[in-house]
């Protein structure tokens, strides 16, 4: 076959390869475009599964809902689970953890059973496969007062100072709980917006370029004004599962929640002009921990959670990053709850008798 023969055969075989693929509407259309390139993805790791806490391993829990299991045990908390545990997640293609984490008292955080997998996630040979940042659970029980600041703040700082550590916009992130209970505790509004300008300039005094403070709202209007009132940088949620529910139902389709927050991440960037980290709430259904006053026994919960609905938000939650890039941080953050609020029906970690929740996290990672 001569050039310019080949050449045309060529053309032609192109033209016909165009001709069959799907009509977007979009001229730069690609099979092989995966929206997560790029994307910066975490979970919220809560360490409750020490064994030091009674109603957290409960018995409904191990008895009644004991395919939560982790393949490792109820109790997860240790150096070489915690090893398994960034691999298992790392290889699944998330990239870093949150970790709750408890001020318990000046002279017992340091020692508080729910920091322990900190640092055990510290310490470990392969925490260079993942970063990790605080989520400060400020809520009731674990206050933080005016008398407590500075001790906090020095401890933060010391985190912000770990190699690994995450960073937005090149300064470490600090997520916190409850804004309200920061207004309670502190004073006022104001009083929190001085308090976070005290925590930057302490950081930029350790050699820090600041602080990234997030907080965790509803998403309604007022908790989005509160937090800008307060002086946060960043918008982000712990768990939006309530928006999912609907009316006089107990039992209610996991799909209603990724259309849900769907309409909760449109209505907090639409609302606000800070930056917003959105949160994808995987499931909720806490029977497991129920007593007489939470009322989970008859509170309503989700129904459906599969490999295939944790493929459904990890996507959904790729997409809507992907669409709205100049809401979100230049990182593309997103955050799952979560890997392993196993006690409220939302985790990733492997159990022995599945299902794989972490096949349906990669093959939506893997635009599979």
């Amino acid at each position: 076959m001569n050039l310019i023969s080949s050449f045309s055969f060529r053309q032609n075989v192109l033209c016909l390869m165009m001709a069959m693929l799907p009509f977007t509407g979009d001229s730069q259309y690609n099979p092989d475009r995966n929206p997560a390139a790029g994307i910066k993805l975490g979970a919220y790791y809560f360490d409750g599964w020490t064994g030091k806490y009674a109603q957290h391993i409960s018995p409904k829990l191990m008895n009644s809902f004991s395919g939560r299991k982790p393949k490792w045990g109820w109790i997860t908390s240790s150096q070489k689970i915690v090893d398994q545990q960034i691999l298992a997640a790392s290889g699944a293609g998330l990239s870093f953890f949150s970790f709750c984490w408890y001020y318990s008292g000046k002279d017992k955080y340091s020692t508080e059973p729910l920091n322990n997998a900190l640092k055990f996630f510290q310490q470990s040979a392969y925490t260079g496969k993942m970063e990790y940042c605080l989520m400060v659970a400020n809520h009731k029980g674990f206050e933080i007062g005016k008398e407590d600041w500075d001790i906090v703040q020095q401890e933060w700082i010391r985190q912000f100072k770990t190699p690994g550590y995450l960073k937005v916009d090149g300064k470490p992130l600090l997520i916190l709980f409850s804004v309200q209970s920061l207004v309670d505790q502190l004073g006022s509004e104001d009083s929190v917006k001085d308090a976070l300008q005290s925590l930057r300039a302490a950081a930029m005094t350790k050699g820090l370029n600041g602080v990234t403070i997030a907080a965790c709202i509803s998403g309604d209007r007022n908790s989005v004004s509160q937090a800008e009132r307060c002086g946060f940088d960043i918008l982000t949620g712990y768990n939006a599962h309530s928006a999912g529910f609907t009316a006089k139902k107990t039992q209610v389709p996991i799909d209603s929640m990724r259309t849900a927050e769907n309409r909760l991440w449109n209505r907090v960037v639409k609302t606000s002009r800070l930056k917003y980290i959105p949160v994808s709430t995987l499931n909720w259904d806490p029977r497991p921990w129920s007593a007489p006053n939470n009322k989970y026994d008859t509170a309503p919960y989700f129904v459906g959670y599969s490999e295939k609905s944790v493929y459904k938000s990890v996507s959904g939650m790729v997409n809507w990053i992907s669409e709205n890039t100049t809401h979100i941080t230049k990182e593309k953050i997103g955050l799952l709850y979560a890997w392993n609020e196993n006690g409220e029906g939302a985790y990733l970690t492997p159990s022995a008798k599945g299902p794989d929740f972490l096949r349906g996290l990669q093959k939506a990672l893997n635009n599979k």
